[in-house]
């Protein structure tokens, strides 16, 4: 059974995230356009880099706090954290005559900003897993995925609306460059930011709604008669559910006061990683969760001036002085910062957002039909052959009338992630470790993935071929770049095959056991389950 309050209380958290997070790509021209037009874009790579940072501290640190104290106390305190620092974000000021720096407050909030993303990525995956049948629990957590393009195409689609909301108000269309332009684009960008805080606060008010998670009351608690009470009266889940019911019969002789282990203590740890060979498991998801959003987030953000590249179908002129940092090519410096900010929003609408969105689709009607291992293991080399080809078809089309060529291979290499690697990095971790290290485990497996987003984003303006920087719009570095990230994308199946179990039969469509040893119960009575390796 789908469980729509569970998938909503996710959901609305992961979306808000999603679209905090991308709303970089949308505003930085904005913010470079009146604050530093005439400044290399080590602005906009110091302020993802830091928002991946703080990704990072927000993944690991709930991550552990969920599992030692509960999943209810860590409910809505992200959320809080992603308003109060949007609303920072959007308030930024750079002072009376540059007596403050924006970039400075700019990257202190958007720090803030990614420890609440972060932090939601192991909530979402928990709310999910820890409240849904075992039957539909991958389906559930590929619906709470889709969130993330969702996020990202409405952050692009605000973005557009606002621009002609202001440009039908106050003129912006064919201004190129004078204080009142300056002043309404500095607008822009601040209401495309407070936006955000609409859906978190709706995210919130559901987040504050839903109790303990059952699992986590008996498994880490041993209290089966709250853990009952909470689940039949909040989420009560199918009785006619045979997993369930096998399960309860195959546990019935468990003796009652078979004592818990303690989580986080050494001797649990050593048991579960070591001696059972756990390890495994949390090296292999956080390897290709690293090398996924390596490839994934070299392309996805900061990514105005990337996109722009595959839609050029002839050379163009550059302007006396350069192209500024706000524009993504030559002709609309030319033409303004509303064709800039316009011709963003198509390019990442059409090449970017309904590729991923339909991948995602596909994925939740897959899912419970392809082994997860095998499908992971497959994408990975899918994606590396795609992206080869993807290379060497901007090497040789870059700049001519052959350009729709790589537009098509880039929108299915946006299918082809969100079908494949980019999803399923986040679906696996939540199902294949128990209880009492669920969050703590996606977590680490989360913040593996936001490092390698890191290391590419302060790599990749670095990076030249035949000495020209690979942002410059004269270059054609992106190809080569492509051609990079399939051989990362190679290596991926790698840990994916070796390390990381199967999780189902195709044919069935049943979970197999897993070699841990778990016990959590389940509503209706409160089943246990659990006692060598089920996966619940």
């Amino acid at each position: 059974t789908f469980n729509w309050t569970v998938w909503a209380v996710a959901a609305t958290g992961f979306f808000t995230d999603s679209y905090n997070l991308y709303a970089t790509n949308v505003i930085l021209p904005a913010l470079a356009y009146v604050y530093w037009p005439n400044e290399s874009s080590g602005h906009a790579t110091a302020i993802n880099c830091v928002t991946l940072a703080g990704s990072i501290v927000g993944q690991l640190s709930f991550g552990y706090l969920a599992d030692k104290f509960g999943r209810q106390k860590l409910y809505g305190i992200e959320l809080i954290i992603v308003i109060v620092s949007t609303l920072g974000i959007a308030q930024s000021s750079s002072g009376v005559d540059g007596s403050l720096s924006i970039t400075s407050w700019l990257m202190a909030y958007r720090f803030f900003l990614g420890c609440g993303i972060g932090a939601e990525y192991p909530i979402s995956s928990v709310i999910t897993a820890e409240w849904a049948p075992r039957k539909s629990r991958a389906r559930m957590l590929a619906s709470v995925f889709i969130m993330q393009p969702i996020g990202q195409f409405v952050a692009a689609l605000v973005g557009l609306f606002v621009l002609i909301g202001l440009d039908n108000s106050e003129g912006l269309r064919g201004s190129i460059d004078d204080a009142h332009t300056r002043h309404v684009m500095d607008s822009w960008w601040r209401y495309v930011t407070g936006v955000g805080t609409i859906p978190t606060v709706i995210a919130l008010i559901f987040r504050l709604t839903i109790p303990e998670s059952g699992r986590w009351t008996i498994d880490v608690q041993n209290d089966p008669a709250r853990a009952a009470k909470v689940t039949e009266s909040q989420y009560p889940l199918v009785e006619e559910d045979e997993e369930m019911q096998e399960m309860t019969d195959d546990n019935d002789s468990l003796n009652e006061d078979e004592t818990l282990p303690e989580p986080f203590s050494r001797a649990d740890i050593k048991q579960y990683f070591i001696k059972e060979g756990n390890w495994r498991y949390l090296a292999g998801t956080s390897l290709c969760w690293f090398l996924l959003d390596f490839a994934f987030y070299g392309l996805g953000l900061d990514n105005p001036r990337t996109l722009a590249k595959l839609w050029e179908s002839a050379p163009q002129p550059i302007p006396e002085g350069g192209v500024p940092s706000w524009a993504s090519d030559a002709s609309e410096a030319e033409e303004g910062i509303y064709a800039t900010i316009r011709g963003n929003a198509k390019r990442s609408l059409l090449t970017v957002s309904i590729g991923a969105i339909c991948g995602c689709l596909l994925l939740i009607k897959l899912i419970d039909y392809v082994p997860r291992k095998k499908m992971l293991s497959w994408s990975f080399v899918w994606l590396a052959l795609l992206l080869a080809g993807t290379g060497a078809s901007f090497l040789n089309t870059f700049q001519t009338n052959l350009y729709g060529l790589t537009i098509a291979l880039y929108v299915l290499c946006q299918f082809s992630f969100n079908l494949g690697a980019n999803s399923l990095t986040f679906i696996i971790p939540a199902e294949i470790f128990p209880t009492r290290y669920r969050c703590t485990c996606h977590g680490i497996a989360a913040a593996s993935g936001k490092l390698g987003s890191v290391i590419v984003q302060a790599t990749i303006p670095a990076i030249s071929f035949k000495g020209v920087k690979i942002r410059d719009p004269s270059s054609n570095g992106l190809g080569w770049l492509l051609i990079i990230f399939s051989v990362v994308m190679l290596l991926g199946c790698i840990p994916a095959w070796a390390w990381l179990p199967e999780l189902q039969n195709m044919r069935e469509g049943k979970s197999l056991k897993l070699p841990s040893k778990t016990l959590e119960e389940l509503a209706e009575g409160v089943v246990r389950a659990g006692a060598d390796g089920q996966d619940i």
